[in-house]
């Protein structure tokens, strides 16, 4: 478990700002909503990402991103002010919440 990445996570979720990061090449800019523990026991963010199209290869939407994969993780000043249509605060892909917007 890394301690340092779920408490910033947790801060920029409290804050409603924007994350950005690497994951897997690729950069993704979310809108951080949900942390905590997918079912197979592994640290997991899920969020909106609104801004890469499918030119850019990763679709609008819901996206779950595993902790240990998240590199370059920087906390942005930018806020989101609304939850996205579909959000599950209590998600059922996940047996354990840490934090929640």
């Amino acid at each position: 478990m890394n301690t340092l990445l779920l408490e910033e996570l947790s801060k920029a979720i409290g804050a409603r700002q924007f994350v950005q990061f690497t994951y897997s090449g690729q950069t993704f800019l979310l809108e951080p909503h949900l942390l905590g523990q997918n079912k197979t026991k592994q640290d997991c963010l899920c969020g909106w990402s609104g801004e890469r199209g499918e030119s850019q290869g990763t679709k609008v939407g819901w996206h779950c991103f595993l902790l240990d994969e998240i590199k370059n993780l920087k906390i942005l000043e930018r806020r989101f002010y609304k939850t996205r249509p579909g959000y599950d605060p209590y998600d059922s892909t996940m047996s354990r919440i840490y934090y929640r917007a």
